[in-house]
């Protein structure tokens, strides 16, 4: 689609904003090539191609998170420093999802500190009030003031409630100025919206990012978004999503994100790192894996879900015992056609030669299900007495089997990873 370029309608530090010509509900957002710290004008650098790395990290990410389901502003890059989003009404909070505890969140919960840190089993979702120079303006209206400096982003320590207690953003809990006396009708910032529409969409948009970087062998600490509404009133992931708005470090804790230039890092060697996440981001992409169903016979039970992003679900009939030769090769033709590989559920009666040949085939993972192991255990020792390099493993229930399978998957596969950790974490959310 030819976007053509208007009017200015806004600039940040970072950023510009133009209007599209013909298509009024879109925007044209261009990176610059600043970068900020500690929303100290005196503190903001420039490098060559930040605004290009940045761009580039964006409109990857955003892509993954449309493919996920995710609802987000962005519609397309248009150039090395642009890209098309929605045009929407910001809402007045930073969003942010915890990993680690780290950065910030320990001057407010300093008692959290450790080495390593510590991981938490559930994503900490915290938010605070975007404020500007110790105002809170909605619609052009002024709804709080009085924030100082230091006081500005407050920490909204309820956001469940209606009423939101606002506290100091970098003071623990306990200290006597900590509480800045404020609050704020929840509704005047959300409109609409729950703050639990907003926690579940911060928590799926971290859980990808997480499952991406994890793939190249990173940590995904924290993560920084910001949401808006269309024209359309639907909510969405709106404003960028770049190495400015996470802490990204390598397996050996050194940092990839906007915090090496805060700690004070040359920018030379920031530069590298930006340019470095960028090139990774080229890469992502949601695999093409196989979740093959191999029965012996078309009256087996087992099912598996098919709209699993990324997996193609493959049956086939075909017995171990009496068509070896031609299961042989048709595994040979799935590991020819899924490069990103796969695993097979074998739902395999009476006694089992199927699994065990196959797994001492191939390097994809094979499960077998025994589906008649309560009216004949004595079947079982077929499933479980393996020789020796024939790794088959065994799952009594089919439902345990495919989700087995997905967590398999989903050390490759984003989504996936998205979908089976916050799975976990809603079955266990109190550690």
């Amino acid at each position: 689609m030819d976007y053509k370029q208007e009017d200015k309608i806004g600039e940040g530090k970072t950023k510009i904003l133009y209007d599209v010509s013909h298509y009024p509900g879109l925007l044209i957002t261009e990176n610059k090539d600043e970068i900020t710290a500690f929303n100290d004008p005196s503190a903001t650098r420039r490098f060559p191609g930040k605004g290009a790395y940045c761009t580039a990290i964006t409109c990857r990410i955003f892509e993954i998170l449309k493919a996920a389901g995710i609802p987000v502003a962005f519609v397309e890059q248009i150039g090395t420093t642009k890209f098309v989003a929605k045009k929407a009404t910001m809402i007045m909070l930073e969003a942010v999802a915890r990993r680690l505890g780290i950065g910030s969140y320990l001057k407010r919960f300093p008692w959290c500190g450790q080495k390593p840190p510590r991981r938490f089993h559930r994503l900490v979702t915290e938010y605070f009030l975007k404020t500007t120079k110790g105002k809170l303006v909605i619609g052009g209206k002024t709804i709080l003031k009085g924030f100082t400096t230091e006081q500005d982003d407050p920490f909204i320590i309820n956001p469940g409630e209606k009423t939101w207690n606002l506290f100091h953003p970098g003071l623990p809990q306990f200290h006597p100025e900590a509480d800045l006396k404020k609050t704020v009708n929840a509704k005047k910032v959300l409109g609409n919206i729950k703050i639990n529409d907003l926690d579940i969409i911060l928590r799926k948009v971290t859980l990808i990012l997480e499952g991406l970087f994890q793939i190249f062998g990173y940590r995904f600490a924290d993560i920084k978004i910001e949401f808006g509404i269309t024209m359309e009133n639907e909510l969405v992931v709106a404003d960028v999503i770049d190495a400015d708005s996470w802490r990204l470090l390598t397996h050996d804790w050194i940092g990839f994100s906007k915090q090496a230039f805060r700690d004070g890092e040359d920018l030379g060697e920031v530069e590298k790192k930006y340019g470095q996440i960028a090139r990774m981001a080229e890469f992502f992409r949601i695999p093409r894996q196989a979740l093959v169903i191999w029965k012996g016979s078309k009256d087996d039970p087992i099912k598996a879900p098919s709209d699993l992003p990324g997996v193609n679900v493959v049956e086939i009939i075909e017995s171990g015992h009496k068509g070896s030769h031609a299961c042989l090769m048709r595994l040979e033709e799935l590991m020819r056609d899924y490069p990103d590989g796969g695993v097979i559920i074998g739902d395999i009666g009476r006694s089992n030669g199927l699994g065990p040949t196959l797994s001492a085939h191939t390097t994809w993972p094979v499960i077998s299900v025994p589906p008649d192991w309560k009216q004949k255990p004595q079947n079982i020792w077929s499933h479980l007495d393996m020789p020796s390099l024939a790794p088959h493993l065994v799952c009594l229930y089919e439902n345990n089997s495919v989700t087995a399978a997905i967590q398999i998957l989903a050390q490759k596969n984003p989504i996936l990873h998205m979908m089976r950790q916050f799975q976990i974490e809603e079955l266990d959310p109190g550690y």
